[in-house]
Formats: structure tokens, sequence, C-alpha cells
């Protein structure tokens, strides 16, 4: 792995607060890698990666290469998104309004030339997050009036506001089965939304097109539920080994002879996520390309010494407790991004999920063939932190002391080589990453032309009832905790100075 921080112009030496790669981009004579910023300068500028063969054959060149900017916003752009269907791209700002781009075939100033190919206004305040629809056909939209809405981008129209969160909505990802919605906060919640992909319903006055399916602010405290379970399993123990009684009567009986009702003891919980005092503008979920994983920022865990973590729940678990931790950052997590694919399994290698007999479904191997690797990018305000799917819980490359203040967003290149990390100190790093396995494009269940969905439906999430949820979480998490104590061998990145 390879990491270096670009020092060009970006958006005139003022803060980057998002970057995204165009992953339909195929431009068979310059190659590379096209990605979009969005800065404080009210601009979008699109780039090019250089081919690891042009950046070896002039290295006094910078790796990127400007190609657009798009001014038509009014104020500081803090999202840029491009359609998972097409190179369409999606921003948004303070100024609450969002700009669909098309590249035009037209000559111009620049390389390429970008015009605004609507327009969705009716946000009154500041937009931080945006999510395509696998489908490529519906937007949504993470904003400061505590807030998120539904758009319609093929007929430039709001088709639902969800107004459940209680303060800014700071992040929002989309189920890449088309199933569901995640969404952020800072009242220190997670939210879930089952969607429901009706375009003829879409079109009627009042629809809802989206259904609260969960909400998480609390969980048990760490271990909790393993010591209650072993509570349980003793006296379980107990009563086989005692003649059998009527339980109901003699528990009344006691209470009938102390006069006093007993009360079930209290659970201890711990509160999941920062509140509002953390400061950062976003808060960015993100659901790994298979749709089993589902990651989120801003986590914290009062019970370890690092406190800031971020929390994995999974595809069949979102009414439960996550799955997983991924802590021992030192700073707060303020977004996380999958790579766009997955990756041939290692040999020997675990999965954070796993299978056979812990849980393996058929809704977690699509393919048949067995789960995929896969990469993970978890961006705090100072650092960012590489998981492999298949190596555990603990981070396989850490990379800090890029930037002088704090990071903002991250993205990953369509092959998984590449990731971009933008920071408010109005730089850009890029990093190369040596995959040990080849990339597997994502199985997917949908498919769009011209935004208009095809007759393929995406699998509605599975959800198990909370009690088993819980007690698969914390089974999944023990076992997740025994595999990292066995040694395994994990990958020792060596950073250099250029790429």
């Amino acid at each position: 792995m390879r990491v270096k921080t670009v020092q060009i112009n970006w958006h005139d030496k003022l803060p980057i607060f998002s970057v995204d790669f165009d992953h339909n981009y195929t431009n068979t004579e310059s190659g590379g890698w096209r990605f979009a910023t969005g800065g404080g300068d009210n601009n979008v500028r699109i780039w090019r990666l250089r081919t690891p063969e042009e950046r070896e054959a002039d290295a006094q060149q910078p790796a990127v290469e400007f190609l657009a900017s798009l001014n038509r916003h009014a104020a500081p752009v803090n999202v840029v998104r491009f359609s998972p269907t097409s190179s369409r791209l999606a921003s948004a700002g303070d100024d609450g309004a969002i700009i669909l781009w098309r590249q035009m075939d037209e000559p111009g100033d620049e390389p390429e030339t970008w015009r605004p190919a609507s327009m969705l206004r009716g946000s009154p305040a500041d937009i931080c997050d945006l999510a395509w629809s696998p489908c490529g056909r519906y937007i949504a939209s993470a904003s400061v009036d505590n807030t998120v809405r539904i758009w319609d981008a093929v007929e430039a129209r709001c088709v639902q506001v969800l107004a459940d969160h209680s303060h800014y909505v700071q992040g929002v990802a989309w189920d890449p089965l088309g199933a569901f919605l995640v969404t952020q906060s800072s009242d220190r919640s997670m939210r879930t939304y089952r969607w429901h992909a009706d375009v003829a319903a879409a079109r009627k006055p009042g629809a809802e097109l989206a259904t609260q399916l969960s909400v998480h602010f609390s969980m048990p405290r760490v271990g909790q539920e393993n010591k209650e379970a072993a509570e349980e399993d003793q006296l379980a123990a107990a009563e086989d080994a005692e003649p059998e009684m009527d339980v109901e009567a003699g528990a009344a009986d006691a209470e009938a002879d102390s006069g006093v009702q007993q009360r079930p003891a209290a659970r201890r919980t711990q509160r999941l996520f920062h509140d509002d005092n953390l400061t950062s503008f976003f808060r960015r979920p993100a659901i790994s390309p298979d749709g089993r994983l589902v990651a989120t920022a801003a986590g914290v865990q009062r019970d370890k010494a690092s406190r800031n973590t971020c929390f994995v729940w999974a595809r069949d678990g979102l009414l439960a407790a996550p799955v997983l931790s991924l802590g021992g950052h030192a700073k707060p997590v303020v977004a996380t991004r999958w790579a766009p694919c997955c990756f041939e399994r290692r040999a020997g290698g675990d999965d954070w999920v796993g299978d056979g007999e812990r849980g393996q479904s058929k809704g977690r191997d699509p393919d048949g063939q067995g789960a995929r690797r896969m990469m993970l990018a978890v961006a705090t305000q100072n650092s960012v932190a590489l998981y492999d799917t298949s190596l555990g819980a603990r981070a396989v490359g850490l990379m800090a002391g890029l930037h002088y203040a704090a990071i903002t967003d991250v993205a990953w290149s369509c092959d998984g080589a590449h990731l971009v990390i933008a920071s408010i100190d109005g730089f850009a790093s890029v990093a190369a990453i040596d995959q040990p396995t080849l990339p597997v494009a994502a199985a997917r269940c949908w498919g769009a032309a011209d935004g208009v969905t095809q007759e393929v439906a995406p699998p509605p999430p599975a959800v198990v009832q909370p009690r088993d949820a819980l007690a698969l979480a914390a089974a999944e998490a023990a076992a997740a905790e025994a595999a990292r104590l066995k040694g395994k061998k994990r990958l020792a990145p060596t950073f250099v100075s250029a790429l």
C-alpha cells in the first residue's frame, strides 16, 4: 500500500467536503479513474486519477488530472455522488439544492463539459449527505432540518419526507439490493427504513414508499448478554436437578409471604453513538456491496479505554444489537465506505458474518459460491483504517498524519485498488492498495436503463425477532473475538512517500 497527499489547488485552498468515484467511467483512450470533489468554494470539480503506468512514466506530474469545474451552487458543496447506473452526478450543499449533472458531447475550455440536467428544490436547510437508489431513479437526501427526503430524479420532485429524527440528519445510505435505507443523526440514533419500490405508487399523492423498520439508540453493555445467558443456563440446570413444581404458583406464594411485589432487574445499557457535541458535519454510514453488512459512524463504546468505534449490523439482524464493534480509534468516526466490489476469498480466511453452523443463509450467498471477501474504510477525524472481512475485526492498514485538519469523506475506485481521502485542510490524499486476490463484481438484483427499473425485484431484508437476533449477535461477536485471539497473521502495510 502506498499513500500520498496530492499537493494541487483542489478547491482554492478551501475545505473539501466530499469525494466520489464514477464507477461507470469507460474512457478507453486515457484510462484511469474519474472522480468528483465538492468544496467550500461552492464548486464541484471533476478529476481523473492517472494509471500506474502514467505515474511511473512521469513522476513529476501529480497523480490526478483536472477535467472540469461545475459552478452552479450558491453555497459550499457538502456531498457529491455518482449514480450507480450511469455517469450522472448529484451534488448538494448549504444552499439546500440538489443539482443533477450530465456530461455533454460538446467542445469547451476544459477537457470535459458538464451541464445541469435538472435541479431538485424543496429542502429549506443545508443538505449533508446523499444516496442513490440502486436503480438510479431515486435519491435520498439528509438535511439539518431533521428530515430525510426521497426524490424522484426522473420527474424532479420530492415523493416523501421522513421526519422521525429529532436533530440534524448527517448521513444516509441505500441498500444495494434496494430493500432498505439507513440514516444517522446527531440525535444519537441510527434508523432503518423499508423501501417499497413501486414507481406507480410513487406517483400517488401521499404514498409512503419508505416505512420505518428499526431504530437504534442503545444496546446492552458489552459482555452482559453472555453473562445473562450463563445465568440462564445455570438456572435451567438447577431446575432440571430439582423435582418439578409450579414455578408461577411458587413465585406468587413468595410474593404473598414477603408482601412486596418483585420487579425484574434493570438491564444496563449503553449509548451507541456520540451526541450533538461531536464536532463534525457528517456521520456517513455505508452498506456492503452485497448488502450483508451495515457500517455506521460516530460509534461510542463506554466500556473501553478507547471509546470511539464503528458498529456493524448484519442484514438479517437489523432489529438486534450490532454484530461487530471496530474500535480502538483515537478520534470519532465520521465516514465509512465499502469498496464497491468483492474479492476472491483468501485460503483459510474467515468471514465476519460466518457460514455453516454460524448462520450462513442463502440470502447471504446469492451466487452460491460462498461469501466473498470485502474491504471497508473507516475514516475518523485524523486517520483512515482499512478492514478486511476475511481477517477478523482488526485493521489491516492505518493511514494517519496525512492532513492538518479533520477528514471529511473517502471513496474507492471501482476495482478497490485506490482510495481517495478528502479533508477540511483543502487537500486530498490518494492511496494505492495492492489487493492479494482478484476483484469480483458484487451480485445485484437491480438493473436500469434511462432511469427505468427492470422487472427483477429486490428481496426484502430478512429481519429476525429481537430476542433471537440478540442471541445471534452475541454468538457472532464471541466467535469473532475467538478468531482474533487465535493470532492470525495480518497484513503489514508499508507506507512510501510517492505513488
